[in-house]
């Protein structure tokens, strides 16, 4: 992938933080392959609607969320989750999520903006769902659905060009996955939701300036073509969230916001770079053969190459989003 990457695309510097993280996690498991057979993953059988969200209605779009819900069953089925469930800031190892619930703003809330089309052709809920109380709450982080478990995911990464370990979801909330009729599956998050484990110094909260911004550019690079997560909701409170906008050390009071964001999944390269950094090699092979059974049906789980078969996640996604922002 990084030789395809870098001859393909010469002028992306960016392209080489890419190729080097693919690069080091293919190493790790091949190297670990060595050492012994890769455990396969081991998938739940239970196929219900309990697995994922869903809608009772099936004829029409749902007119509450009385028949609408979502579920973290299908994560937290086969993914590790840390033991330690008090909600505070630590290294977390050997999973690949916390449990962590949002933390509600204390002043009132109101919804700022909607997307009519994610939530009628992806969530399968009407319009009119967007002016309930039971809306506002779930959005807001203030309701959690009862089927479903609100999660922050370990990842890690590199920053202005250095390994910076441990990040993570330090101000976001997985509230759960969506199975919409048309079979497609959707992992909701919140963004500006209050701390996690991961929250390092920051405060996990996000201001309505920033969340605009999340908001259009998402939807934008939608419908320029560009793969990338849909925007469901932005929410503003009157609570004070300081912030230093400019990094001129002119810190100024703004209002926080929370942004519901929808992907296929959340999902990305330091999910699996934190593992093999780390060594917890059992660990990278069950998240990366989570990640093929979902998404990628065309890879066969159960070969003993399967991560660096032609066609492997890295190329699959990275590839057809590079060419995109050309």
């Amino acid at each position: 992938l990084g030789c395809c990457c870098l001859t393909r695309r010469p002028q992306f510097p960016h392209l080489l933080v890419l190729s080097v993280a693919c690069h080091a996690v293919v190493c790790c498991l091949l190297r670990s392959a060595r050492e012994g057979s890769a455990n396969l993953l081991l998938l739940p059988s239970n196929k219900s609607n309990h697995v994922q969200g869903y809608c009772e209605i099936e004829a029409r779009l749902a007119p509450s969320l009385d028949f609408w819900t979502l579920s973290s069953e299908n994560l937290i089925a086969v993914l590790p989750i840390d033991p330690v469930q008090e909600n505070y800031v630590r290294k977390v190892k050997n999973c690949i999520f916390s449990i962590a619930f949002p933390t509600p703003f204390e002043s009132r809330v109101r919804l700022v903006a909607v997307s009519k089309e994610v939530l009628e052709d992806i969530l399968d809920l009407d319009l009119s769902v967007s002016e309930t109380d039971d809306f506002i709450q779930l959005v807001s982080g203030e309701k959690i659905v009862s089927e479903s478990v609100p999660l922050a995911h370990r990842y890690g990464g590199h920053q202005f060009g250095v390994w910076a370990d441990q990040l993570g979801d330090g101000r976001a909330h997985l509230i759960g996955t969506y199975m919409n009729r048309q079979g497609e599956k959707w992992e909701l998050q919140l963004k500006g939701s209050g701390k996690t484990p991961y929250s390092r110094n920051g405060d996990g909260r996000a201001v309505l300036r920033s969340s605009v911004r999340e908001f259009l550019c998402s939807e934008a690079m939608h419908h320029l073509g560009i793969p990338t997560s849909r925007a469901v909701s932005l929410v503003v409170s009157d609570d004070e969230v300081w912030r230093d906008q400019f990094y001129n050390g002119n810190i100024s009071k703004e209002r926080g916001a929370v942004v519901l964001r929808a992907a296929k999944s959340w999902f990305r390269i330091g999910s699996l770079e934190i593992l093999a950094h780390h060594g917890e090699l059992d660990l990278l092979r069950t998240l990366l053969d989570f990640i093929i059974v979902e998404h990628f049906p065309s890879i066969d789980v159960k070969e003993s190459d399967r991560y660096v078969v032609s066609g492997t996640p890295f190329s699959l996604v990275g590839l057809p989003v590079l060419e995109s922002w050309d």
